[in-house]
C-alpha cells in the first residue's frame, strides 16, 4: 500500500484513538519509504512528545513516565528508530542515522495532529534526534514547510561523539553539536560517565546558537536505566513527569529558528576506540597519582608507579563488560604474583554500601577504591567503561585499552614481563 493510501487511512485511525485516555496504544505511520511502529499515548491537549529510543531500547520507566505525560495533557509518541529500520542496537547504528526519519516523524506528527512537537531522548539517541531537528529546520527554509510547529529537544545524558576516541584521547564531538540551533533542555546523570564533558558540551551548543537549558541529577547514573536503583534515582525518577510538563511549556515559550545553521562534514573516522587487545597509549603518559579511599575506609595512596608494572582498571558494577572481565583479571594477577606487578581497580560514582554489596557476590582478588564523584576517572581520561592503563616499569603509561579483553592470556602476560625484562627487573 502506497503512503498516499495510507495516510488517510491512518488519519481516521488517530481520531479512533480517542484522546483524553492514558492507555498505550500501537500505531503505524507513514516516514518516507518506510512505515514504523510506534506506541500512543493519547492525550486530548495541544502538545505532543516525540520519545525517541536510543540504541539499547526501552524500560517501564520510560512506559510510566509517558503514562503521566499524557495524564496531564501531552500527548507521547514513543517509538525505536534501529527496531524499524531492522538494524542492530548499538551506538554505531545511532552514529549512523542521518536524521531524514526523525526529521519526517516530526513534519508527520505535527501536520496530523496540529499539535506542537517536543523531542526527548537520552543517550546515544541524541544523535539523530538533533540530525533530525536540523533536517526539519532546512526543509522550512526550503519551502517545504508542512505546518508542523517543533519546539525543541529534551536530552537526558546526551553522548554527542562521533567517535569512542582511544584511551587517553579527548572525545570527538559530533558536528550536529556546532550546528543546532533550537531550545534544549539538557539533563545529566552526575554518576554517568559522560559527567565530566557535560561544560564543554554546553558551550558548544550554545556558542552555535542554541537555548540551552541545564540541569544535573545528583546521585543520578542513569534515570531510565532499572539497574539504577539508587534512592536519589528513584526518587528523581517519581518526579520527573509533571517537571517535564514544565520544561515543554518552556521549551514551547522560546523561539525556535527556522532556519539551519551550516553542518561542517563529518570527520574521518579513525576507527573504534574499543579494543580486544592491549593498544599502544596515544595520550599523555604521565599518570595521575591516585588519592582514594577503599571500600573499608582506609586512605591509599599510589604515586611512584617506578620499578614495577601497574595495571589500573576503570569500572563500575553496573557495567557488563567490567564485571565480565574481573575473573580474567584475578587470573593476570595470580599469574604475575612473582613478578614486580601491581593490579588496582577504581570503582566509578558508586556509593560504598553498593560495592561493598557487589564485592560479597563477586570475587575480586585485588584492590579497589572508589571514585565517589567520578573526577577522578576524569583526570585519568576513562570515558566508557571498562577503561584500563598500563603503568610500566619507567612510570610511563605504555598501554590503554577501552573495553574488557582477556587479561590472562599468554600474549597479554607475555607482553606485561617482556615490560619488566626490558627494564631489567624480574622479581619485586
Amino acid at each position: 500500500m502506497s503512503a498516499s493510501v495510507r495516510f488517510p487511512f491512518l488519519l481516521i485511525l488517530l481520531l479512533v484513538l480517542a484522546p483524553g485516555g492514558a492507555t498505550a496504544e500501537p500505531l503505524v505511520v507513514p516516514v518516507l519509504d518506510e512505515e514504523m511502529s510506534l506506541t500512543r499515548h493519547a492525550a486530548e491537549g495541544d502538545t505532543l512528545v516525540l520519545w525517541i529510543a536510543p540504541a539499547f531500547g526501552t524500560s517501564d520507566r520510560v512506559t510510566q513516565v509517558a503514562r503521566e505525560l499524557a495524564a496531564n495533557g501531552m500527548e507521547v509518541w514513543h517509538l525505536d528508530l534501529a527496531e524499524n529500520l531492522f538494524l542492530p542496537r548499538s551506538t554505531s547504528t545511532m552514529r549512523a542515522l542521518d536524521g531524514r526519519y526523525v526529521a519526517g516523524l516530526v513534519e508527520y506528527a505535527g501536520a496530523s495532529t496540529g499539535k506542537v512537537v517536543t523531542l526527548l531522548s537520552r543517550s546515544y539517541g541524541a544523535l539523530p534526534v538533533l540530525k533530525g531537528a536540523h533536517q526539519w529546520q532546512l526543509r522550512q527554509q526550503a519551502g517545504g514547510a508542512s505546518g508542523a510547529v517543533l519546539a525543541g529537544a529534551i536530552l537526558f545524558s546526551p553522548e554527542l561523539y562521533s567517535e569512542i576516541p582511544p584511551l587517553g584521547l579527548p572525545p570527538v564531538f559530533d558536528p550536529i553539536v556546532d550546528a543546532t540551533s533550537i531550545p534544549l533542555m539538557l539533563y545529566q546523570g552526575e554518576r554517568r560517565n559522560n559527567r565530566w564533558q557535560f561544560e564543554e558540551l554546553v558551550a558548544r551548543l550554545r556558542a552555535g546558537g542554541a537555548q540551552v537549558y541545564t540541569r544535573i541529577l545528583p546521585g543520578v547514573t542513569g534515570l531510565f536505566y532499572e539497574g539504577d536503583t539508587a534512592p536519589r534515582t528513584l526518587d528523581t525518577w517519581r518526579g520527573i513527569a509533571p517537571e517535564l510538563v514544565r520544561v515543554i511549556r518552556l521549551l514551547e515559550s522560546t523561539a525556535t529558528p527556522l532556519v539551519a545553521r551550516e553542518l561542517a562534514p563529518p570527520p574521518p573516522v579513525s576507527g573504534t576506540g574499543l579494543y580486544i587487545g592491549l593498544q599502544p597509549f596515544r595520550g599523555n603518559p604521565v599518570p595521575p597519582p591516585l588519592d582514594l579511599p577503599d571500600v573499608t575506609g582506609r586512605q591509599v595512596r599510589y604515586d611512584d608507579y617506578q620499578g614495577k608494572v601497574t595495571v589500573v582498571n576503570f569500572w563500575a558494577s553496573w557495567c557488563g563488560p567490567c564485571v565480565e572481565e574481573i575473573p580474567a583479571l584475578n587470573r593476570l594477577r595470580e599469574r604475575m604474583r612473582d613478578s614486580a606487578f601491581e593490579l588496582v581497580s577504581v570503582d566509578y560514582a558508586e556509593d560504598k554500601e553498593r560495592v561493598k554489596a557487589f564485592l560479597e557476590q563477586v570475587e575480586v582478588d585485588f584492590p579497589v577504591l572508589l571514585d565517589s564523584d567520578g573526577s577522578t576517572a576524569a583526570r585519568w581520561g576513562a570515558l566508557v567503561f571498562p577503561s584500563t592503563f598500563v603503568i610500566g616499569p619507567d612510570g610511563r603509561i605504555v598501554y590503554g585499552v577501552n573495553g574488557a579483553i582477556h587479561w590472562d592470556s599468554d600474549e597479554v602476560v607475555g607482553t606485561l614481563r617482556g615490560l619488566l625484562e626490558d627494564e631489567g627487573v624480574n622479581r619485586p
